[in-house]
């Protein structure tokens, strides 16, 4: 309901939406055919929901993670933009010029979230060579991901659209660092079967 709300989520513990579980469970038809091996999570209980519902036709276990949760946005959270620029105008300002080095008041920088995303992804490719792995996060992690990968400027951080229940999929081995590896991505936000599910309604 805070996307609705075009609230700050960060790491609250802001659970699903009845859209958000059923868009879950389209994704989760989606992918019922699919070989994958691991199922990791954020473990926020949006995150963790929706890994459950992938999970289940497949009979795994989700393995959460609190190193794929979102970007943290300290006292922000739960607040929206006008909420914020209202009440902390200057370090909103700071925040927005340099959000790769400047933190929200009692968050985390971008170059935190890119670290720690990263170095999950790499440990979790390399621990598992060969395995296609799930894993059910939030657009600011995946865009951390993207980011590290194609070594962007932070300006280009949020110009990815990354949707509720979208996929994006990438083919990395973990044998490098993210940024120096040969990884490549396959896909970016993919919502296809959002859309054929709105095709039948």
């Amino acid at each position: 309901m805070w996307n609705k709300q075009s609230r700050y989520q960060g790491q609250s513990n802001v659970p699903l939406s009845d859209t958000g579980r059923m868009q879950a469970k389209i994704l989760s038809r989606r992918l019922e055919n699919e070989a994958i091996d691991l199922i990791y999570a954020s473990d926020l209980d949006r995150a963790i929901e929706t890994a459950n519902i992938i999970a289940e036709p497949h009979d795994l276990e989700v393995i959460c993670s609190k190193s794929m949760r979102e970007l943290g946005f300290g006292i922000w959270e739960g607040l929206t933009y006008d909420e914020i620029i209202n009440k902390w105008p200057e370090s909103m300002k700071k925040w927005q010029n340099d959000p790769l080095n400047v933190k929200p008041p009692n968050g985390e920088t971008l170059a935190e979230l890119m670290e720690r995303t990263s170095d999950f992804l790499m440990a979790v490719a390399k621990n598992h060579p060969d395995k296609t792995i799930l894993i059910a996060t939030h657009a600011g992690p995946i865009r951390a991901i993207l980011s590290v990968l194609l070594d962007l400027k932070w300006e280009f951080f949020w110009k990815f659209k990354i949707s509720n229940t979208s996929l994006t999929i990438i083919d990395y081995d973990g044998s490098a660092h993210l940024q120096e590896s040969d990884a490549f991505i396959v896909t970016i936000n993919d919502t296809y079967h959002l859309q054929i599910e709105n095709s039948r309604a």
